[in-house]
């Protein structure tokens, strides 16, 4: 592969711990990768008062004042072009809107006839809705009012139904492979809080919305969407998710059992508490094993480390380097991550090249310690810092929310993980041990008494002073693995460096877990599975949606 070709895939692939959009495949993939699998298994009415709500506002002052009901006002629709596309006999489109907390039903210009944005007034706070209310969307694919529903959930801003997505292949709507494969009517909601699901005057310097960015506020935001939809969709419902959305999908199954027939968590780190254990030293010792072999695995886990030593026995050029490039970019970061503190975490943070698959970055990490011998040190160590940057850039530790292209606020993942979803913890030993062999004398900035609460310092000092962390949320998802009598699935793949948070057994009959031990981040969706595999998981979800 190519650096610019990576740099442009990595400004999306290792945009985070779990930021499921970026490692989506296009459409044209999923329809090979859905034409391979089917080729091999070929054997094989109530309407209710919509809520009297109201939207908050508040000025982004820094302000800590509380949200209350007398600082509410009136909210409003944003502009949507070809808002008034739905003809006026579009019978499901005039069922939608009679749902609770419904107050428009879309068609965005590039959307077929049976595609639609709805608009929620959805309260900022379940538990008092006179904190406000804000508009919160949600995407509707329309297969008929017969059909199995897939509710999916990213955890993000939306994924399908948004206009770049049409951009990447004209004419193709990439709807997640499984409602694609059993022709569901699919839902997918945008996070609280994330894209345009945003209160009005949301601020990243006032912490008072922030105390509703939660999973059980987001429980409630789907569980009010699902029990409306119910009552004009009769078939079975089906609630998915990866990663982050993987996580919460076993939330949710913990809340709302009942909400849907089947639950499927996919690359799910059900597991991640705060400072779970085991992320860095598979990074270093067994990483890629099961993917490239144990020689070829080990030969890539030796660059990675060589080229980590090479970091940091120059980090005196390349850290302000490094931390001039967020400058650069107009980037804010912590006022707690000095230059050489950030750049020994971003080195220390390369483990996340084991997330998706990084063959094609190994070949990159020999070419530029090839240049050590060969070039200028002036050049070398600027392309160890471009390298650097393309696998972990400074953007990854961005404070200001600022959007992904997708419309995802990285902040928001950042501080749900802090918040209550878990993060890990660094562990360095493995470096130190190479930097002292090497016998340099270089040695990181980052002591070992520092590592535990490192992550944390990506969060706003205001955030940290004011929320700590939750373990009910983990708690809860690994509690229902044991507990639950609706069907779950769970796929793994084991080569992704986050499976060690994830959950690979279990002795409940109704948890079905598949582990795929060469498998990325990415590839933990019911097309990756074996054919073998693949019939059980056909014939768990037919019973449990009545697909015949």
């Amino acid at each position: 592969m190519k650096r610019q070709k990576l740099k442009n895939l990595m400004a999306l692939l290792l945009s985070g711990m779990m930021l499921l959009s970026a490692c989506k495949e296009t459409s044209e993939t999923t329809k090979k990768k859905k034409a391979k699998k089917t080729t091999t298994t070929e054997e094989a009415e109530t309407t209710e008062t919509p809520l009297e709500t109201t939207s908050a506002e508040t000025e982004d002052t820094g302000d800590t004042s509380s949200v209350s009901s007398s600082d509410t006002s009136s909210g409003s629709l944003p502009e949507v072009v070809g808002a008034g596309n739905i003809p006026a006999e579009d019978e499901f489109a005039d069922k939608v809107r009679s749902l609770p907390g419904v107050v428009s039903v879309e068609r965005l210009p590039e959307y077929e006839e049976n595609q639609y944005m709805v608009y929620y007034e959805m309260p900022i706070d379940h538990n008092d809705p006179a904190k406000g209310t804000f508009l919160q969307r949600m995407y509707i694919y329309y297969m008929g009012e017969d059909r199995p529903n897939s509710f999916y959930c990213s955890g993000y801003s939306l994924f399908n139904g948004v206009g770049h997505r049409f951009e990447e292949v004209p004419g193709e709507y990439d709807l997640e492979n499984f409602a694609r494969y059993y022709e569901c009517n699919f839902i997918e909601p945008e996070y609280r809080f994330d894209g345009e699901s945003v209160p009005e005057g949301f601020s990243y310097k006032n912490p008072d919305y922030w105390e509703y960015l939660t999973s059980s506020q987001a429980a409630d935001d789907f569980h009010l969407m699902i029990t409306g939809l119910k009552t004009i969709l009769s078939g079975k419902w089906c609630f998915e998710g990866m990663s982050k959305g993987g996580e919460f999908t076993a939330y949710h199954l913990s809340r709302y059992p009942d909400d849907c027939d089947l639950f499927i968590a996919e690359a799910a780190m059900l597991r991640c508490d705060r400072g779970f254990p085991g992320m860095y030293e598979y990074t270093w010792s067994t990483a890629g094993d099961d993917r490239y072999g144990k020689e070829k695995a080990k030969e890539y886990r030796d660059l990675l480390l060589e080229f980590q030593v090479e970091a940091i026995k120059n980090r005196d050029e390349l850290a302000e380097m490094y931390y001039n490039e967020a400058s650069t970019y107009g980037l804010t970061l912590s006022e707690d991550l000095t230059p050489d503190i950030l750049f020994d975490c971003a080195v220390l943070d390369l483990a996340y090249l084991w997330q998706y698959d990084p063959e094609g970055f190994f070949e990159d990490i020999a070419d530029v310690l090839d240049l050590k011998e060969q070039a200028p040190k002036e050049y070398y160590l600027q392309e160890i810092e471009s390298l650097l940057s393309t696998c972990y850039g400074p953007w990854q530790y961005e404070m200001d929310g600022s959007e992904y292209e997708d419309g995802s606020r990285y902040y928001n993942f950042v501080f749900q993980c802090y918040r209550e979803d878990g993060y890990y913890a660094y562990d360095a030993s493995y470096l130190r041990e190479a930097l002292e062999k090497d016998g340099s004398g270089a040695k990181l900035s980052i002591t070992e008494d520092m590592e535990e609460h490192l992550y944390e310092l990506r969060v706003y000092k205001e955030h940290r002073e004011r929320f700590s962390y939750d373990p009910s949320v983990c708690e809860a998802r690994c509690a229902v693995v044991e507990t639950t009598t609706t069907p779950l699935i769970i796929i793994n793949g084991l080569t992704d460096e986050h499976h060690v948070a994830e959950i690979t057994e279990t002795n409940n009959p109704n948890v079905h877990i598949y582990n795929l031990p060469g498998n990325f981040h990415d590839e933990t969706e019911f097309i990756d599975l074996s054919v073998e595999d693949f019939n059980e998981f056909d014939s768990i979800v037919s019973e449990a949606l009545s697909i015949p």
